[in-house]
């Protein structure tokens, strides 16, 4: 009898240090991950508490060793090599975890709001286009993987947060956001290289929830008294902090090529503001991401009534968006002028607004050569008896409203009151405008409504954003 008590004791004992030294990993660090290509990337975890460490990479047969510290965490940072696929990544810390079917390529980080979180298969009433063709295309050999974060928000930073690296299968292809997939779309077949793909976004929220609080300090007008009280948030995505903590600090240690944002709708009240958040903004996720030139290429809002098409609130919030673009090294903005929907905040084109970021991401982070991705900009105007005649930069074959005439530019005087002007392309590169009621025009404005239709591309098909010419000239 004691000699079976006895081992039994020791197979309790071997099973409960079997247990407390498993290592556990973050949900992000899975099968199926897509880790960056040829760099230094950080794997990271729990164990027991002074443990030795040992990883092992099957693409370069190497092994890394650390230790955990006091608390049982460790870090650890391994070399990855030119894109492929499927490798095995093993951690043994005295048992062993099996990473598997794990490829190196591109990883790039999408956020936002409700227009990144749209689904391919679209929400309901509101259809993506292209969506059935392509969900129907999707297959596992396609070396795409998407990670969803789900929602989770916080009062804390969190360490971990819900999510799964799936592959490119239909039915999660049709529940993956359409923008960002129709990005990695893009990306893969012009790279011919496995993407990661990593959406973090909910619907309806502000900037400011995706920030860190210590860098909304600056910001007394945003309060963060909810983060340190008792009381529920009933609107955790509209207030400061509670998605960086719960879904974006978990994440901050993986290793993204860059970032694809499409948020702005809920700070539209205040684009003042809004310029300066989302500067701060950029840079502390570049501080936060360990890469203080991180490419990001961010969206700017599409036309949309809200509730008034001729108000010019939204207009605002473009111009803050089209301002920063100036203002921050290593973004860039895609314009959406031509694909707005009056009765509808969420356009149906996704796939235009993902290619258009998979070309600014190609030209630019990738310099592939022949790939022109960026939206012709206001350069600047001169005044010519009652006319005004506008240049573009970023225009090298010209400028083209497609064969249709020209709409939405509107004229000022000297008392500023805009009127509704006459414009036409001169010389393929030149805007002229005029209203024969304002014989000393000062300032031109174009598209500057809450909802308009663009009608002024470069021959690159981008549409120019809207712009107002005083405000650029100061």
């Amino acid at each position: 009898m004691e000699k079976k008590r006895f081992l039994l004791f020791l197979l309790y004992s071997v099973f409960c240090v079997a247990l407390i030294a498993k290592v556990k990993l973050p949900s992000i660090i899975s099968d199926n991950m897509v880790l960056q290509q040829q760099t230094r990337v950080k794997l990271w975890g729990t164990s027991s508490k002074k443990t030795d460490i040992k990883v092992s990479t099957s693409w370069n047969d190497k092994v890394y060793k650390t230790k955990s510290d006091s608390e049982g965490k460790w870090e650890i940072i391994i070399e990855t090599a030119k894109a492929g696929g499927p490798y095995k990544i093993v951690i043994n810390d005295g048992d062993t975890v099996e990473l598997n079917d794990i490829f190196l390529g591109e990883v790039w980080l999408c956020s936002g709001q409700s227009n990144m979180e749209m689904p391919m298969k679209g929400f309901f009433g509101q259809p993506v286009e292209h969506s059935s063709e392509v969900i129907a295309d999707a297959t596992a050999s396609t070396p795409i993987r998407l990670f969803t974060v789900k929602r989770n928000p916080s009062k804390v930073s969190l360490e971990d947060c819900p999510g799964e690296w799936m592959i490119n299968v239909p039915e999660n292809v049709a529940n993956f956001s359409a923008t960002a997939y129709f990005f990695g779309l893009q990306l893969q077949r012009s790279l011919n290289v496995p993407v990661g793909l990593v959406n973090s976004s909910w619907g309806g929220s502000a900037i400011q929830s995706w920030m860190d609080s210590e860098v909304l300090k600056q910001y007394p007008e945003i309060s963060q008294n909810h983060l340190t009280d008792n009381s529920e948030v009933k609107n955790p995505h509209s207030v400061a902090s509670m998605l960086y903590n719960g879904m974006i600090n978990p994440i901050k240690k993986y290793t993204f090529k860059g970032v694809i944002w499409y948020q702005g709708e809920s700070n539209r009240y205040d684009a003042v503001q809004y310029e300066s958040l989302f500067q701060s903004f950029v840079k502390d996720w570049r501080i936060k991401l360990n890469n203080d030139k991180l490419p990001f290429y961010y969206v700017q809002i599409a036309p949309y009534n809200y509730g008034n098409k001729d108000a010019i609130v939204s207009a605002l919030l473009r111009e803050a968006q089209y301002n920063c673009e100036k203002k921050i090294d290593n973004v860039g903005m895609v314009v959406t002028m031509d694909i707005g929907n009056e009765t509808c905040i969420h356009p149906s084109q996704k796939k235009e607004v993902g290619s258009r970021l998979a070309y600014m991401a190609l030209s630019r982070t990738y310099n592939i050569k022949g790939i022109y991705a960026e939206s012709p900009r206001y350069k600047s105007h001169e005044v010519k008896g009652n006319r005004i005649v506008i240049s573009f930069e970023r225009a090298p074959l010209g400028i083209t409203s497609n064969y249709k005439p020209l709409q939405s530019f509107e004229i000022a005087g000297e008392d500023g009151i805009f009127y509704p002007a006459e414009a036409r392309i001169v010389n393929r590169k030149f805007v002229e405008v005029w209203n024969d009621g304002v014989k000393n025009p000062v300032s031109v404005r174009y598209a500057y409504k809450n909802y308009v239709e663009g009608t002024l591309f470069g021959v690159n098909g981008m549409p120019v954003s809207s712009f107002v010419t005083e405000n650029n000239n100061n």
